[in-house]
């Protein structure tokens, strides 16, 4: 003996406003805000002499180094390279994950109400 579920209907979106609506696109945005941030942020040089957590590149300190006899200087640079991208990379991760949060509750709202709000004023198709 088979069962067979009713096909499920959408249910209306009701009385939600505007900004209801459109919460996931503030996500979205707030996402792009924060991954913009942190990029930006890690592109800025860790010390005069030091590249940046995005670029990690420092030859200068590097040819300090070679020519004062490793006064350190290329060794204290990575070091802090290393500490200044854990905020850089949290900040880029924390991004990615309220755009990919913002595109799931688009995705789950569409499921769940049929579409947008703006379909239902549009009418029937014919």
């Amino acid at each position: 003996m088979e069962m067979h579920d009713a096909p499920a209907k959408p249910v209306s979106a009701g009385k939600l406003g505007f900004w209801q609506q459109r919460a996931w696109l503030w996500v979205v945005a707030a996402g792009l805000d924060v991954y913009i941030l942190g990029f930006v942020i890690g592109l800025q040089p860790s010390g005069p002499l030091c590249g940046s957590p995005l670029f990690p590149n420092s030859r200068a300190a590097e040819q300090l180094d070679f020519a004062q006899g490793g006064v350190g200087a290329a060794a204290r640079c990575y070091r802090t390279i290393e500490a200044d991208s854990v905020p850089v990379w949290i900040l880029m991760a924390v991004g990615v994950g309220l755009v990919l949060t913002g595109v799931v509750v688009r995705i789950v709202r569409i499921r769940l109400f049929g579409g947008s709000a703006g379909a239902e004023k549009a009418g029937p198709s014919q």
